[in-house]
């Protein structure tokens, strides 16, 4: 199945990879992409902390050279993915006038202020209440935030110790539903992110019941990302991606160029 494109790249300019912006195109090069977009992170809340990690000048300058550098192999989208976007509005805003970014990613990452990331929230915590919370944080992302595709709508179910068994999309229908509908009535997209299953995980995020009910309640806009922070995983289960979104009866999909949304059939 043709990859065309992947559409969440981490670099060395994101706070947790060590990537160089070369390895990155070179990867993705070598495994057939015909476009990418590096979504750095963009961590503005304050109990982050790598809040203020983002460099966008000198980002904006590798984007050029490795432009450059990989014409008539690559294209390379500018991107951020913001977290939190909706407490951070005004600092956003700034940030995405300046700079002339191809595609904006709005990502929940946190549940509460505690500085306690995703991969550690659970110790102490009972499954439904992490769950929950996490997806009512994704709803208002959702509802306030500046992006142009939604990350990882369920990124939690990546984290849910193997243990408690696999992360259950029924008992959570209202919310994500409702997340759903608020991304349809606000015309935005909604990724598919694979980086659960390079972790185990038996469902991408979402799963392929996330994608019907989207479908069903009329949303049509998706985009594809491995999530990848090194290297050897740019591209990875967008094959995967493809089908799922196929199966859920979408037939194309989007990037994105200064914002303004690109269809690419299926």
């Amino acid at each position: 199945m043709d990859i065309y494109c992947d559409y969440h790249v981490h670099t060395e300019f994101s706070s947790d990879s060590r990537e160089t912006m070369t390895a990155i195109c070179q990867a993705a090069i070598q495994c057939g992409l015909k476009e990418i977009c590096l979504v750095e992170h963009v961590d503005l809340i304050p109990w982050d902390k790598t809040s203020g990690f983002f460099k966008p000048d000198d980002y904006m300058a590798e984007v050029e050279r490795c432009r450059a550098k990989f014409a008539g192999q690559l294209t390379l989208r500018a991107g951020v993915e913001v977290s939190e976007p909706h407490l951070v509005a005004q600092e956003a805003s700034a940030l995405l006038r300046a700079w002339p970014f191809d595609f904006v990613l709005g990502s929940a990452h946190w549940i509460d202020q505690s500085g306690i990331y995703l991969d550690r929230i659970y110790e102490g915590n009972s499954p439904e209440f992490v769950e929950s919370e996490y997806l009512k944080c994704t709803l208002k992302v959702a509802e306030a935030g500046d992006f142009d595709s939604l990350g990882h709508l369920d990124l939690i179910r990546r984290y849910r110790p193997v243990g408690l068994g696999p992360f259950d999309t029924l008992a959570y229908a209202d919310l994500i539903r409702a997340i759903l509908r608020t991304i349809v009535q606000r015309d935005k997209a909604i990724e598919i992110n694979t980086s659960p299953l390079r972790k185990g995980r038996k469902a991408a995020s979402p799963d392929l019941t996330v994608l019907r009910w989207y479908r069903e309640l009329g949303g049509e806009k998706l985009t594809l990302g491995s999530d990848a922070h090194y290297a050897h995983d740019v591209g990875a289960g967008i094959d995967v991606a493809i089908g799922m979104a196929l199966e859920a009866g979408f037939s194309r999909i989007l990037t994105f160029e200064r914002r303004q949304p690109v269809w690419i059939p299926l």
